[in-house]
């Protein structure tokens, strides 16, 4: 069934993003996840609703949002800026319209998938001429399987190829409909943390439908090749010699070829903050134990390793 006329909450749509998959690429971030990472660098797409973004920095002081809001929920602090109550608020979104500063506005768009292809095929003869394509991301894209089947085979038929991002927490029979597309070429899987204890802790769900459906999509040979696993790394958290080496085991089990190493970073504490959310703040390996990490993959299991995202 064509999902063309169908539509979801897109976060925002990246240009030339250059470690989201191999060449340049248009990332496409989808709204909603089922995890809550405590270090997500993008904790504004984890909601599968629309939010409001309030960025004091921009507001210049007009008062026309608290005047129009119908809910009396925003107010002006003379040292902080705007302020919104956000157990009053409804979303309504008339102060996002009427701001012109850009000080409040929605997190998101709801697209469809031709205009979300529009936009994508802008930069087509860039993926092209570098091997990209389109890499869809979120949030969680398995949160919305069906439209992603649909653009995966509109981008098909205009020649645009396609890297699926994913934590793996869903449907398995969904994630390998899609991930046999001959469409996609590569499938980035993150991997948060081997130990299920440490994940829940840290993500709000167990780990073993993600490892269950990382070992299918590894045993497959319709979809092994294609996989790249992402590991956030996190001081303390998921980066002991413990969890690294058992991870280490893990991808030996199953046959797994390339690895990124992805270090914490904190931009996503300010994201949160302007969504009235609160982020913990963490710290990346050190240099040091960053490069061992790497030694590990590398000189002992021999595997293909890169380390990216680095702030």
């Amino acid at each position: 069934m064509s999902n063309q006329s169908a539509s979801v909450l897109v976060g925002s749509i990246q240009k030339f993003s250059v470690e989201d998959g191999p060449g340049i690429r248009t990332t496409v971030f989808l709204k909603g996840c089922p995890l809550s990472c405590k270090w997500c660098h993008n904790p504004e797409m984890i909601d599968a609703g629309q939010q409001l973004i309030s960025s004091p920095n921009n507001c210049i002081g007009c008062g026309h949002c608290i005047q129009i809001c119908p809910q009396n929920a925003i107010s002006l602090d003379p040292e902080k800026g705007i302020h919104i109550d956000r157990n009053t608020c409804n979303v309504c979104l008339k102060c996002a319209k009427e701001c012109y500063a850009q000080a409040l506005r929605p997190v998101a768009k709801e697209m469809t998938i031709d205009e979300i292809l529009a936009t994508a095929e802008q930069d087509k003869r860039f993926y092209d001429h570098t091997g990209g394509g389109i890499t869809v991301s979120g949030g969680e894209m398995l949160t919305h399987a069906d439209f992603v089947g649909s653009l995966i085979d509109e981008a098909a038929k205009r020649g645009i190829h396609v890297c699926l991002d994913t934590s793996g927490f869903g449907d398995g029979k969904a994630l390998q409909k899609l991930a046999r597309k001959e469409n996609v070429t590569d499938i980035l899987y993150d991997m948060k943390a081997i130990d299920d204890e440490v994940h829940q802790a840290y993500t709000g769900v167990s780990n073993k439908r993600i490892l269950e459906n990382l070992r299918m999509l590894a045993e497959d040979p319709e979809t092994s090749e294609k996989l790249w696993l992402r590991m956030p790394l996190v001081q303390g958290v998921n980066d002991t010699e413990e969890i690294i080496r058992s991870t280490g085991e893990f991808y030996q089990e199953i046959g797994v070829k390339k690895v990124n190493l992805l270090p914490y970073h904190n931009l996503g504490i300010s994201k949160e903050r302007n969504v009235g959310g609160v982020q913990e703040e963490f710290q990346p390996p050190s240099e040091e134990w960053l490069t061992k990490i790497e030694n590990y993959f590398k000189k002992e299991l021999y595997l293909d390793v890169s380390i990216l995202g680095r702030v």
